[in-house]
């Protein structure tokens, strides 16, 4: 099982994966004024967190086909039948164009999934594959278990201004000075693969509002025995706690909370002060059922 840092799992689930002996994590590279940042992922946060509240530059991209390809190789040589590598959507990312081209040499089945999904809605997808993988699955219904999870997991981004998305190019500069101006603070989403807007609040404690309702709304729908709520956060590990613990003991006492930072390759698109919110199988959700939102918005170029 290979899949790319932007599945965001937190320590623990990440730990448990590379326990199993079959599980392959590849970085997705950060640039901050141009130079490639490979510390650590505790101090490649820090230094993107500084780097984005003085303004800097920070890009993105997908990684080497090379990085891919030594990864499968890897379980070829180890005596694996078949890998399945699961990826960030291919409408936000070319990763899965990467993983690819880094299959072409590999002697074994290499079967890519696009989970048209982000954070731990891609990291559901990967855990799903791993359970399925550890039944005795093959390799069409370990790739089956991963679009399946990631499908049916909701997510919802509340970000707290629209200027790293202008310094990035993903929004209009005259789009985000009127946001500006009026207090826009949008909700996101994922639909079929890409960003949509869900809300416009005007003002923070009313996108805040709107964010626990909505959040807590999907939560109540999923399907799911003991979901995950997973809330993702940008270097506020405190206030992203103080959110789940609301949303658990108000909506759903019997959820298993999980708090993620959200990785440098996604933090560098949506800034300080984001919030996403993950619900495990809550496709059902009323507030999500309009997959034709008003307006689709890249957060991420495709070279990322």
């Amino acid at each position: 099982m290979v899949t790319d840092s932007a599945a965001a799992p937190p320590q623990g689930w990440l730990e448990d994966w590379e326990a199993t002996g079959g599980f392959a994590l590849v970085d997705m590279p950060v640039l901050i004024g141009g130079q490639l940042h490979t510390e650590d992922e505790a101090d490649r946060l820090s230094t993107l967190v500084v780097a984005l509240a003085e303004g800097r530059p920070v890009t993105t991209s997908r990684p080497a086909p090379g990085r891919l390809r030594a990864a499968y190789r890897g379980f070829e040589d180890a005596g694996f039948e078949a890998v399945v590598s699961v990826h960030l959507s291919g409408e936000l990312s070319g990763t899965v164009g990467a993983a690819r081209i880094a299959r072409q040499d590999i002697g074994i089945p290499v079967r890519i999934v696009d989970t048209r999904s982000a954070g731990l809605a891609q990291g559901l997808g990967v855990r799903a594959a791993l359970e399925a993988a550890a039944s005795g699955e093959g390799i069409d219904d370990v790739a089956r278990a991963a679009t399946e999870a990631a499908e049916r997991a909701q997510v919802l981004i509340q970000v707290r201004s629209l200027d790293t998305l202008r310094r990035g190019g993903r929004v209009n500069p005259t789009t985000a000075m009127v946001g500006t101006m009026l207090q826009i603070k949008p909700l996101l989403s994922l639909a079929e693969g890409k960003i949509v807007t869900v809300e416009r609040p005007v003002s923070l404690p009313r996108a805040k509002q709107r964010f626990m309702a909505l959040a807590g709304e999907a939560l109540e729908h999923s399907e799911a025995q003991r979901p995950v709520l997973c809330v993702h956060h940008v270097a506020d590990p405190h206030g992203a706690r103080e959110i789940g613990e609301v949303l658990v003991d108000r909506h759903r006492p019997d959820a298993e909370l999980v708090v993620s930072e959200l990785p440098p390759v996604l933090s560098a698109h949506v800034g300080l002060g984001t919030k996403a919110a993950v619900i495990e199988n809550a496709i059902s959700a009323k507030i999500f059922a309009d997959r034709n939102a008003r307006l689709h918005h890249p957060v991420l170029d495709e070279d990322v």
